[in-house]
């Protein structure tokens, strides 16, 4: 779930990304390598610290000077020690393996898949090439390919012998993942057994743990999941307050009475954890109460007064609440804690553009420009700009803008609405009435609903 155009991450989609983080491998990182720093990422921690308990020990000096080999280019030395320093330690992985490893992290995904289909070619029986190769796909929403992928993976796992310390990380990311792929189409049955499964392996794990929680609401089963974030809390106090983890639950079951409930106790545990404050502000914008949550945000502004998240949430409530200067003063606030913060820029060109200063619409303009410069492919960020110039009578430039939009990807809610703004202004309501219903449908937080609703009906 994602929130409006304001940007602050909802707590779901924060846990999702958490918990994902919790089994991302050397899969996630080939997608950001860069392959002109290969000898600053792929160390012998990478390469073999899921297979030794001291990958630096001098032991594995031939893993360390094929790593070098690699980084000049020598493929043929690098597999030469790696072959060695195998020979010498038959626990760690495939040569093969190694090698793909090495490919990806340099940003080079076809000769590590090439290396991957050698290494399963060699030694059909090891796990890691199809638990790498499920969580790219998963990563880039081949959910049918990566169920393929970790169900392979979690039969191989379990039957792999050749060394507890990889088998036991294998059973841990076969089973993560493919709950992940549980989830995702909401086989909660599947999803509950493979995290318990993964529990069995790593008991202390409050990832695991948090994950059931949900999975164990989403069955109707509050009580032992609510039990479940207990014991994740436990294990990770960063993790929210078990009471906040289940409000969230409550409300993506559109149980508002729950959650508010939930979000009631937690607030009154502890009146000054950001993580609490920040959730329940947000929810109770979410269900139109913005007085209470400008309350709630009074009192994180006190508890986390270096929080831009605090700050932008605090100028968004402002600005539903018809308080463009506090609004203003608000977001400043975020922009001078965040001063590249995309959000920030793109609320303030929004609030901006509204005031009848000339000065105020001229910096409104500075504002959506220098955010463009930053963020030229974000969809929301050329909808701003184009809706600012429209407001200035650049109507080419305004043009020019929204194209580009369009070819960014999709829109949030704030933005459809801006668009369907821009058509009602051109005469063209019936596409309008398209927007608007888009951005109306979007149950997250939606700055400018009340006026989105107004418009829809206007041109029923």
């Amino acid at each position: 779930m994602q929130c409006s155009s304001f940007g602050l991450r909802c707590m779901r989609e924060a846990n999702r990304l958490r918990r994902w983080s919790a089994c991302a491998t050397l899969a996630a990182l080939a997608v950001i390598a860069s392959a002109n720093s290969v000898s600053g990422q792929i160390t012998t921690e990478v390469l073999i610290g899921d297979a030794v308990s001291e990958p630096n020990d001098p032991r594995f000096s031939d893993v360390g000077e094929a790593i070098k080999r690699f980084s000049n280019n020598d493929l043929l030395g690098a597999t030469t020690f790696l072959e060695a320093a195998r020979q010498k330690n038959k626990s760690l992985p495939p040569v093969n393996l190694m090698l793909a490893k090495m490919h990806f992290l340099s940003g080079n995904a076809p000769s590590g898949q090439a290396s991957l289909e050698q290494a399963v070619t060699e030694d059909g029986t090891d796990p890691e090439p199809y638990l790498i190769l499920g969580e790219q796909a998963f990563q880039v929403g081949q959910t049918i390919i990566a169920d393929a992928l970790f169900n392979r993976a979690v039969d191989l796992a379990t039957a792999y012998e050749a060394n507890p310390k990889r088998k036991r990380n294998f059973e841990i990311r076969a089973r993560a993942g493919r709950a992940s792929i549980a989830e995702r189409r909401t086989n909660w049955a599947q999803a509950d057994a493979d995290l318990r499964a993964w529990l069995q392996v790593e008991p202390d794990s409050a990832n695991a743990h948090e994950r059931l929680g949900q999975v164990l609401f989403m069955q109707d089963k509050a009580s032992e999941g609510y039990t479940a974030f207990v014991e994740a809390h436990k294990l990770n106090e960063k993790l929210p307050n078990p009471l906040v983890a289940a409000a969230l639950m409550y409300d993506r079951l559109d149980k508002p009475a729950e959650a508010q409930q939930s979000f009631e106790r937690a607030f009154a545990e502890n009146k000054t954890d950001e993580t609490t404050l920040l959730a329940y502000s947000q929810w109770l914008i979410k269900q139109g109460d913005i007085s209470k949550a400008e309350t709630i945000l009074a009192s994180a502004q006190k508890a986390a007064p270096k929080s831009a998240n605090v700050w932008l949430l605090s100028g968004v409530a402002a600005k539903m609440a018809g308080k463009p200067g506090p609004a203003e003063q608000f977001l400043m606030q975020a922009l001078n804690l965040a001063p590249s913060n995309r959000d920030v820029y793109n609320q303030l060109a929004l609030l901006l553009i509204e005031q009848p200063e000339p000065e105020k619409k001229n910096r409104a303009r500075e504002f959506a420009a220098i955010n463009h410069r930053l963020n030229e492919n974000n969809p929301d960020v050329n909808v701003t700009l184009s809706w600012v110039l429209f407001q200035l009578g650049q109507g080419r430039q305004a043009t020019q803008a929204l194209q580009s939009a369009f070819q960014k990807g999709a829109l949030s809610a704030d933005a459809n609405f801006l668009v369907a703004k821009l058509l009602t202004q051109r005469g063209d309501n019936e596409n309008a009435k398209k927007f608007l219903d888009a951005a109306l449908a979007f149950k997250g937080i939606f700055v400018q609903r009340a006026e989105a609703e107004a418009l829809r009906e206007q041109l029923k």
